[in-house]
């Protein structure tokens, strides 16, 4: 039974993009707002890509695309807009009478939604019966089919009586499509010969074929290969290309415009170039073809034939017309008559390998890192959500407990210090904070060797277990801490159990070979930019909030002002101690542990001794340089933005947000995939290179432009200093030495992160403000030095 005999009337849609409304920057901006939000398009996290987005996509982009889409503006409309309903009148014409059409665009007027209202309206015995939805990308790809999907589905999520759908997969070997496509090449060609013919599809992110399946690549080919046998040139001087690149990650190759470029520069003069992507001219063929391109191939002595699009050829409007109503009204074995027969074994043979530069990371090491991730986000928090509240601990417990014996000892300390450094009357509060700060990096200094160790002797899991308990233990002591003495228990507790930040290096070692370290230790930087944004925000947020007014009861135990964020903390903690005990596997078997012994000594200086391993022992010098110095920005930033710009707590809390923002985007979005391919020594070169501006901009800030510009730079280079510095330490270890080699490693960092603040504190009260950011920036000359003689990875 033919399908005319099942529908009176059927539907015929015809779907495309769409365009901007204007070339005003607001509507380009509106535009690529629901383009690239569009999960189908841009398929990364959605979190971390809304951020990517609305900070760095849109504020930046808008405009320069705004000036491309000037270029094909005919001062009404864009071409794809024009042509398309151009295209949909004429095809009208050309159907059989029992079909009825309409156009549709994804992004533009009018909506797949508006039709299927319009469509609900009419009563049961006028409108169709049937709907066939032809979206007008000839090739089958999840960012343009699937996204076409979903927006019918979206279309019709109110409409009580649905109509039969039929949805057109793809037509990319459809003989109207790939016969009238060869006749304008071949038309274009006797015109203008050429010497070489290339067929450039946009491209997609290589991820989305090799993990995701996606067969758009397979679609690409069997076009590729149907045009090339009818056009009339020469087999091997028929190109296949991608492109439309956009973002840091690989994509489909080769690229277009650098292959081009190189067939000119090899001899080759006059290029010619069709788009079969598309049967409309866009922005992608009228303007980044034909102008941009162009012009990279007369730059270097070429010219370039662009061969347009079916567009609203009269000939490919009737043979689509044919197709239509076959598709629509004929039975299967007439619909199959339709489209030429591509061969797999033809496709197998020739089709190019792509091959990922650097390779994913699997499941089993997602789900591990994402483990790992929690725990070190966890310390991280820990760590740096006392930050904002320095000043009103200071005031709290030294009005409440004055003897105490650890405050005495502190401001002991301090004055001892003042008259040692000539009698300056050094903020007190400052040196608090230091001193606080200090003690939980020396215990983690101490302590990351010895749980790197035991991890190596007694396995990852158990040693994880006992820290993160210990971790919540030390949050429930901050939070009955109404005395110093508590207070300084838990930061103990605190800062020893902190030191599994080795163990959890490890863990990553463990899962990932050379090709994805770099990946994996960016998950680490990750999470310590989390737990930077995090950390002083809940601190500043929760500690306006006193327990103490709602559970008076509770303030003989120790309930004090900070206790709500010591309580989120301890949750966070223990909920993460709750996934270890029954959702991690252990990564370090047996067979590979080593003797697990515990070289530790009271002398730091022995971490400087030469290690057994080639190259560890300058990449850990270079940290220790490295930290010491950033970790003195760290403890003075905020006391520098009180002083110079009188920021209030929360304001110092924002800071921070910012910093670890960036810091997250830099490694998620460019060491996370560039790492491998730039190289780690390269990147911590480029990142230790980026703190030199950062610090001498905040050393000599006005306001508070010139401050976030120089965080923008500290947070930059320390998100592509830090994992990569990691990465190649863990690098140059052999695995039965990973957690002792990471937790010397961690050590280190610890170490400077004790003596830092210390000599920048010093240096901040001693020589003013400014100076230990001059100061930090000039010491970063060393530990880039160093770096420069750390040969490439491969060497190893």
């Amino acid at each position: 039974m033919s399908k005319h005999h099942m529908h009176n009337k059927i539907k015929i849609v015809i779907g495309q993009l769409g365009s901007p409304k204007s070339t005003k920057t607001s509507d380009v901006r509106s535009y690529l707002r629901e383009f690239l939000g569009d999960p189908r398009v841009v398929d990364i996290n959605p979190l971390l890509w809304k951020i990517i987005l609305n900070l760095f996509v849109l504020p930046f982009r808008p405009k320069k695309s705004a000036q491309a889409y000037a270029r094909i503006y005919d001062g009404e409309s864009f071409p794809l807009i024009t042509i398309t309903e151009d295209f949909a009148e004429k095809l009208s014409h050309e159907l059989d009478p029992r079909l009825e059409l309409n156009h549709c665009f994804l992004l533009s007027e009018p909506r797949a939604g508006s039709i299927f209202a319009e469509w609900n309206e009419e009563s049961e015995f006028e409108r169709a019966t049937k709907v066939v939805v032809l979206p007008q990308f000839p090739q089958y790809s999840e960012a343009t089919i699937a996204s076409v999907f979903d927006v019918l589905a979206k279309g019709l999520e109110k409409q009580v009586n649905i109509p039969s759908i039929d949805l057109v997969h793809c037509y990319h070997k459809s003989k109207a499509f790939i016969d009238n496509s060869v006749r304008l090449i071949n038309d274009q060609l006797k015109e203008s010969p050429v010497d070489e013919f290339v067929i450039s599809f946009h491209g997609i992110p290589l991820r989305r074929v090799l993990q995701k399946k996606d067969i758009y690549y397979t679609h690409c080919f069997e076009t590729f290969l149907l045009i090339r046998e009818r056009v009339d040139v020469d087999k091997d001087k028929v190109h296949f290309t991608f492109q439309s690149r956009f973002g840091s990650e690989q994509w489909l190759g080769p690229a277009t415009d650098d292959y081009c470029v190189d067939l000119v520069e090899k001899g080759s003069k006059r290029l010619g170039i069709y788009a079969p992507s598309f049967v409309v001219d866009c922005l992608e063929t009228t303007d980044e073809l034909g102008t941009e391109l162009r012009e990279e191939v007369e730059e270097v002595g070429g010219s370039l034939i662009c061969v347009p699009c079916l567009n609203t050829d009269e000939k490919w409007i009737k043979d689509y017309a044919h197709f239509v109503n076959t598709y629509a009204l004929e039975s299967k074995e007439k619909i199959d008559a339709l489209f030429y027969e591509v061969k797999e074994e033809d496709v197998m043979a020739e089709i190019p390998e792509q091959k990922q530069k650097s390779p994913p990371l699997s499941g089993v090491q997602k789900s591990v890192l994402k483990m790992m991730f929690l725990t070190l986000f966890m310390d991280l928090i820990g760590f740096s959500i006392i930050f904002p509240l320095f000043p009103s601990l200071a005031k709290y417990y030294t009005e409440l407990d004055p003897d105490n014996y650890f405050l005495n000892l502190i401001f002991g300390g301090i004055s001892n210090l003042t008259s040692y450094s000539g009698g300056v009357n050094v903020n007190a509060i400052v040196l608090f904070g230091g001193a606080l700060g200090a003690l939980y990096s020396l215990l983690q200094f101490i302590a990351a060797p010895i749980w790197g160790a035991l991890s190596d002797k007694f396995g990852r899991k158990p040693i994880l277990l006992v820290s993160v308990f210990g971790l919540f233990i030390s949050y429930v002591l901050w939070f009955f801490s109404g005395s110093f003495t508590t207070l300084v228990i838990a930061r103990i507790i605190g800062g020893i159990m902190g030191g599994n930040i080795s163990t959890a290096s490890a863990v990553v070692a463990d899962v990932t070979d050379k090709k994805t370290r770099s990946k994996g230790m960016a998950f680490i930087g990750i999470a310590f930019a989390f737990g930077f944004i995090l950390g002083p925000a809940l601190g500043g947020i929760f500690s306006s909030v006193n327990l103490m007014n709602y559970f008076p009861s509770l303030v003989p135990y120790g309930l004090n002002p900070f206790s709500l964020p010591a309580l989120i903390a301890a949750v966070l903690s223990f909920i993460n101690l709750f996934y270890i005990a029954f959702k991690f596997k252990e990564t370090h078997p047996k067979e590979n542990r080593g003797s697990g012994d515990i070289e530790r000594t009271a002398n730091p200086l022995r971490l400087f001794q030469p290690l057994p391993y080639k190259g560890v022992n300058l990449t850990n010098f270079a940290y220790f340089l490295f930290i010491s110095a950033f970790s003195g920005m760290e403890f003075t930033l905020t006391f520098l933005a009180v002083e110079k710009l009188s920021f209030s707590s929360m304001d110092n809390a924002y800071m921070f947000i910012f910093i670890g923002f960036i810091i997250a985007l830099v490694q998620g979005g460019y060491v996370r995939r560039k790492a491998v391919l730039v190289g780690e020594a390269k990147m911590a070169l480029q990142g230790l290179t980026f703190l030199i501006p950062g610090l001498v901009i905040i050393g000599l800030i006005q306001n508070t432009f010139m401050l976030y510009i120089g965080l923008f730079f500290l947070a930059a280079g320390s998100a592509m200093a830090i994992p990569t510095i990691t990465s190649l330490v863990s690098l140059f270890t052999p695995s039965e030495e990973q957690g002792r080699s990471l937790g010397i490693f961690r050590s280190l960092g610890a170490l400077g992160r004790v003596v830092g603040p210390i000599i920048a504190s010093i240096l901040y009260w001693r020589l003013g403000a400014s100076m230990p950011y001059f100061l930090g920036a000039a010491s970063m000359i060393m530990p880039i030095l160093i770096l420069m003689k750390i040969k490439k990875i491969n060497e190893y």
